[in-house]
């Protein structure tokens, strides 16, 4: 028999980490319940596999080229569908259409440490998630 534990994470006001433990994979709950007002760009240290289990999100994700230049992309990512998300994927969440949603992720080997992003002026801006200061991206 398989028993399920349930470690509760907030994040913020308005999201919430459910870490199921007791499975043979890690798995995370994910309920936001809100949109965010004040959510950073950033990107993950692992990849993974997200299953959106009730409501939907729309996610803006930003392409940075080698030219220092970059180009957007907007998601609708609908319930019952799953998406993969590489570790250094740059995006945010735009809008919850339903109000609230429920995601599962299951999440990769970490590959790398979490970064904060700005676009401002054409320019792409860069910090580490234990860095205070944001630099020009690739200086």
């Amino acid at each position: 028999m398989i028993h399920i534990k349930t470690k509760r994470e907030k994040m913020n006001a308005v999201f919430m980490k459910h870490h199921l433990k007791g499975l043979p994979f890690d798995a995370v709950i994910h309920h936001f319940s809100e949109k965010d007002q004040h959510e950073h760009i950033h990107d993950h240290p692992f990849s993974f596999t997200t299953h959106i289990l009730k409501g939907s999100y729309v996610e803006r994700i930003y392409e940075i080229h080698a030219d220092g230049t970059y180009t957007t992309s907007m998601h609708h990512r609908k319930e019952g569908t799953s998406h993969f998300v590489a570790a250094g994927t740059i995006h945010e969440i735009m809008e919850l259409p339903e109000g609230e949603c429920f995601t599962l992720i299951r999440p990769y080997e970490k590959e790398r440490e979490t970064s904060f992003y700005r676009f401002e002026n054409g320019k792409v801006f860069i910090r580490r998630w234990n860095q205070r200061k944001f630099r020009v991206y690739g200086t």
